[in-house]
């Protein structure tokens, strides 16, 4: 791959230097290189010279005479004039009557020759033409040119040679004169001796005109301004001078792809001030050559190379870019579809069936069907049904660009179907929804169904249960298209003989990577904060990456900024010990990958944890991402070990129960046994039968509780628990918010209070919504909460414990309390108040025998009464509450 595009940018390159000469040799002194010289003549000075031309120019509006003419040739002649050269006009053959010396020539106007009349003529230069502008002259080939004047022995080369003029050379600094003042006498021999002289017969607006540099002082020259200055041009080699085409060639080919390469090493920046330091360097070194040796510097000829190679580079790093996107783009799908999607779900012939099934577990649908989008097309295919077939539409066309496709995926939401029925013979109690089926914004499929609403239905939650299906309805038809797709394209035969890589789109390819990522880095996120331990993680370096919510609740409670505060600083604060012990215990974790454990409490708090510092090993699976250091971090981990203290806790209650229990039946036992001995006959039978009866009842105690501790291991079965200390633990966890709106507390119940089956989680469910719902409602200027447990004695014949809570508060109406009361059980659990969900857990704990009485008067505040039944091993089976 890599050669491969090698030999593209080596074959584009040559094409572009190709383009580059070839639009150099359309015009002079090559591309914007005229323009260029222009400006450098505006900023240098003239090259120092002594003129070798005089020029006598004709100012009036007729031609000179054949005396005039002769008069001039005379003086010039006596003041050692090295050549007199006569422009004559072709119609003025009386002027060629004369006999002159030998050192003075006649010779033409432009466009006119008179060698063939005349073979002595001297022949001009040729001045050669540019969209109008004259820059450069041709030496004639012919004999009598005037280059035999200046060099009688020119070489065959140097004839041929084409010049540039020199505008250096002002043409306002060659010495000239006017021919009146010629014919008075003002001819001065020190000016004209040993000079080639200019004798100008026709008027100058008789001459065509030639437009030259730009810069030049003068707005055009004159046929023999421009004459003049070719010969000073020759005669002190002043004539600008090009390079020669193949060292061009050669020196672009090199400065392109130098150019080419060197960009990859720079970034944006760096790439705008390397291309302008070149440009600059060339610009300085064009002037130099231009000032210093006459030579004109192929500046834009390089200028348009450096930008053909930026373009090229940028074109190559979006083919590379792109190329290097398509695979990491590839190799991301196929890592996150390895991960999460089992290989039996996309192999499968139908894979709908029992996702289907499932879905209508949850949702009790009445119909549904689902319908898959057609390849290439926005027409839809029925993929599975449940109580009904693709017949029971109504809508026939099944095209997604029409209603009520488009306005599901307008809404992008479950879209409630209505007046017009999707299905046929629907009833009145039908609800007909479609769902869009869409991944990364692209349209896969729809989910069509109905339900027939019973009096517990929740429209919200139904809608909301909809959206989460849909999800993972839209997720699984992406990758089954993918993988039915990537199956139909390998087996094509076409690509089994030439392996064709087809072209993708790789703007949606990436976006749906994107979304897959994004929904399973959602979804990791999701278990890392709803973690029932509090973590941090840090890198090797002792900075935090990330910490879930669990840990920022403990970080507000223990006042710790933890984000600014590096792995060493936090093991400080919360162990207490020496900065020195913290580095070696940290360089155990990091070196030896040991995990450490320490015990955290503290009454700011609401549970007692376990620290547990432990190391994050890399993962050594893939060779191609090779990392300098193996472990990937340090997670610090506090373990909540409330769970496992309420455990232990609820054992050592029941334990306690059994012994106050065998001490009782032990003591009832002695005092029967000190009896005996002074009883006979029936009342001594009487005795010897009331110990059988305790001991049954311990041997009944001592089997219920065994059963007890058995059944503590299932979270959803009833267990004794003390519920006094569920309140305060309960109360612990709302210390701050007491503080906070400064409640005050009252807890009244006897030093050892029956023990109350309850179903443990939902009891600490119910007792942490009553707390929050009290302390919410309390008054702030004079808040009160009161807890009280009725004193039911192991004596007593009660079943129920009555555990009461009461606040000084706000509360609210009876009859809203009646309206509650009134709601579904789905109703009450989709809100998310605290008197929603109390009156929800209020019909749950019913299951296991208990009950919950809420009253509440306007601005009083409420009033709870829960009724936990007790445990009693003397009671019979089918007495005790159910479990």
């Amino acid at each position: 791959m890599r050669l491969k595009g090698f030999i593209i940018d080596l074959v584009v390159g040559m094409l572009a230097i190709a383009a580059v000469l070839g639009l150099s040799m359309t015009a002079p002194l090559g591309i914007f290189n005229a323009k260029l010289t222009d400006a450098f003549l505006s900023v240098s000075s003239a090259p120092e010279f002594v003129p070798k031309t005089f020029i006598i120019k004709n100012t009036g509006n007729f031609d000179l005479t054949d005396n005039e003419v002769d008069n001039l040739v005379s003086q010039l002649t006596d003041a050692g004039a090295a050549h007199v050269l006569v422009l004559d006009n072709a119609s003025r053959s009386t002027t060629r009557a004369f006999d002159w010396p030998n050192n003075v020539h006649l010779t033409s106007s432009r466009g006119q020759d008179f060698q063939n009349d005349y073979p002595d003529s001297i022949r001009l230069f040729e001045l050669n033409s540019d969209d109008g502008n004259y820059r450069s002259f041709s030496l004639p080939t012919k004999k009598n040119s005037l280059l035999s004047l200046i060099r009688p022995t020119p070489v065959a080369s140097e004839q041929e040679y084409e010049r540039f003029f020199n505008f250096a050379i002002r043409p306002n600094l060659l010495p000239n004169i006017t021919t009146q003042q010629a014919l008075n006498g003002d001819i001065i021999q020190s000016l004209v001796a040993d000079k080639i002289v200019f004798i100008q017969v026709s008027p100058n607006q008789r001459y065509e005109r030639f437009y030259a540099a730009g810069t030049l002082d003068q707005e055009y020259l004159s046929y023999v301004e421009m004459q003049a200055l070719a010969v000073e041009t020759i005669v002190h080699d002043l004539n600008l001078k090009t390079i020669p085409l193949w060292v061009i060639a050669l020196g672009l080919f090199c400065a392109y792809f130098a150019a080419f390469f060197l960009l990859q090493l720079f970034n944006s920046n760096g790439i705008l001030l390397f291309e302008a330091v070149q440009l600059v360097t060339a610009l300085v070194l064009a002037y130099l050559l231009f000032v210093g040796f006459q030579l004109v510097f192929p500046f834009g000829e390089l200028f348009l190379t450096q930008v053909m190679a930026l373009l090229q580079f940028l074109i190559s790093e979006r083919r590379r870019e792109g190329q290097i996107l398509s695979s990491r783009t590839a190799k991301l799908q196929a890592r996150l579809n390895q991960r999460m999607l089992p290989g039996s779900f996309l192999q499968a012939e139908d894979p709908w069936k029992n996702l289907h099934v499932f879905i209508d577990q949850h949702l009790h649908m009445h119909r549904s069907i689902l319908l898959d989008r057609v390849e290439k097309d926005h027409r839809l295919l029925a993929i599975h049904s449940l109580n009904c077939t693709v017949d029971d539409i109504e809508e026939r066309r099944r095209d997604f660009e029409r209603a009520p496709y488009s306005d599901a995926i307008q809404t992008q939401r479950p879209h409630r179907i209505g007046p017009k029925h999707y299905f046929k013979d629907t009833t009145e109690q039908e609800i007909e929804y479609i769902v869009p089926l869409m991944f990364a914004g692209e349209v896969l499929g729809f989910w069509a169904l109905t339900v027939e609403p019973d009096d517990s239905w929740n429209e919200k939650s139904f809608e909301h249960n909809l959206v989460s299906f849909g999800r993972e309805l839209s997720e699984l038809l992406y990758h089954r298209s993918k993988y039915i797709e990537s199956n139909a394209r390998e087996n094509l035969w076409l690509r089994k003989v030439i392996n064709l890589n087809y072209a993708v789109n790789e703007h949606r390819q990436l976006d749906s990577a994107i979304e897959l990522l994004e929904r399973r880095l959602g979804l990791l996120q999701n278990v890392f904060s709803r973690n029932s331990s509090a973590l941090v993680l840090y890198n090797l370096f002792g900075q935090v990456l990330t910490s879930n919510k669990k840990m920022d609740k403990v970080a507000q409670a223990l006042d710790l900024k933890f984000f600014t505060m590096s792995a060493h600083d936090l093991l400080v604060e919360l162990t207490g010990e020496k900065s020195e012990k913290v580095k070696k215990l940290l360089l155990q974790i990091t070196l030896h990958h040991r995990t450490i454990e320490w015990p955290i409490a503290s009454p700011k708090l609401e549970s007692d944890y376990i620290l547990r510092v432990l190391p994050i090993e890399r993962e050594v699976n893939r060779s191609e991402e090779m990392s300098p250091f193996l472990l990937a971090g340090i997670l610090f981990e506090f373990v909540d070990v409330h769970s496992v203290q309420q455990v232990i806790e609820s054992k050592r209650e029941l334990h306690r129960y059994y012994f106050d229990m065998l001490a009782t039946d032990f003591a009832a036992i002695r005092r029967i046994t000190d009896r005996l001995p002074h009883l006979e006959g029936e009342a001594q039978q009487d005795q010897i039968e009331a110990i059988h009866d305790v001991l049954d009842k311990t041997d009944k105690l001592s089997t219920t509780v065994e059963r007890m501790l058995d059944l503590q291991q299932h979270s959803n079965e009833v267990f004794p628990v003390n519920p006094a200390n569920m309140v305060q633990n309960s109360v612990r966890k709302y210390s701050r918010a007491l503080q906070e709106k400064a409640v005050k507390v009252d807890l009244d119940w006897p030093e050892i209070p029956a023990l109350a089956m309850v179903s443990v989680e939902q009891a600490k469910q119910l007792i942490d919504a009553i707390l929050s719902l009290l302390i919410k409602d309390a008054d702030t200027s004079q808040g009160e909460l009161r807890v009280s447990i009725n004193s039911c004695s192991l004596e007593d014949k009660c079943r129920r414990v009555e555990v009461q809570f009461m606040n000084k508060g706000y509360g609210v109406p009876q009859e809203r309390l009646e309206s509650l009361h009134k709601l579904s059980n789905i109703e009450l659990f989709s809100e998310r108040e605290d008197l929603y969900h109390i009156l929800y857990l209020a019909r749950q704990i019913q299951e296991w025998g208990a009950e919950l009485k809420v009253t509440s008067e306007l601005g009083e505040g409420f009033q709870l009464t829960l009724l936990l039944p007790t445990f009693e091993a003397n009671i019979a089976d089918s007495e005790r509450p159910t479990q």
